[in-house]
């Protein structure tokens, strides 16, 4: 069976390490964290380790992505960061790291030094046995450029179809990537509300079912590429008046109960 895993859950008011007891007590088998600072990080997979939960991914902070296309100290600096916390994962033992290439709708131009910082970025990584994994924002062209310049497999793309459905309806991932595919975001909004807009407000991090998505057709791209990852939420109880209405605890068992309902629709054919 597909195992269902869960982001540590956005603005919930808990530090990443209190939630995993009840992302456990919900069913779910797995989580992903973005806390990166070492001590979150080290204590959340001790408790991985107690609770049998998988420790997935990290996610790697994103405020400061766009530096790594221009020339300077701040490109580097950032560069560096995330070669820490390659270091940080390697010796947490989680494979996979989720990297942004851009951030917001004005980015820099795509560059050499962006493509060679993630190129060294890349070779680090796989030296020490964690997969880069760049994930889908806005429609920029800097992430195609990335993969493109990456040929190496043992690094690959993370579908965030909530990105995909706000930010870029109008591009098929997985055609593009299906062969590349490491992990999942999976979260709910409303599609683009303003045609000709794309605006971050539209990235709403709802429970699935709640937003437009059409889920059959999702399950249906997943099982077209022969993903055999796990299914991962990536979700936040501040989407709607009735999550923020929820304990913690029911808000979980109802995100259980739709990663459920997807896992269904992916392993109904199978």
């Amino acid at each position: 069976m597909t195992s269902l895993n869960i982001s540590t859950v956005i603005g919930c008011g808990l530090s990443e390490c209190r939630q995993l007891p009840l992302i456990k007590q919900a069913g779910f088998d797995g989580f992903f964290a973005a806390d990166t600072s070492p001590d979150s990080l080290k204590l959340c997979s001790k408790m991985a380790g107690e609770l049998g939960l998988v420790f997935e991914t990290v996610h790697a902070p994103f405020k400061e992505t766009n530096h790594i296309w221009e020339p300077g100290e701040e490109g580097e600096e950032y560069l560096s960061s995330l070669k820490e916390l390659v270091d940080l994962c390697s010796q947490i033992q989680v494979d996979k790291c989720i990297v942004h290439v851009t951030m917001g709708n004005t980015v820099p131009a795509v560059s050499q030094i962006g493509l060679d910082r993630f190129g060294q970025l890349c070779d680090y990584a796989k030296n020490r046995q964690v997969h880069i994994c760049f994930e889908n924002l806005e429609p920029h062209p800097h992430l195609e450029a990335v993969l493109a310049h990456i040929e190496d497999s043992y690094h690959g793309f993370c579908w965030d179809i909530g990105h995909n459905i706000c930010y870029t309806p109008h591009i098929d991932w997985m055609k593009k990537y299906g062969s590349r595919l490491k992990c999942l975001h999976i979260h709910d909004n409303k599609g683009v509300t303003q045609p000709g807009n794309i605006d971050y407000r539209d990235d709403l991090h709802l429970l699935p079912f709640d937003g437009s998505l059409d889920w059959d057709w999702f399950a249906g791209k997943l099982r077209e590429c022969h993903y055999e990852g796990p299914i991962t939420l990536e979700v936040s109880n501040q989407g709607r008046e009735e999550y923020r209405n929820m304990t913690l605890e029911q808000y979980l068992t109802a995100a259980y109960e739709r990663g459920c309902r997807i896992r269904e629709k992916f392993e109904s054919v199978l």
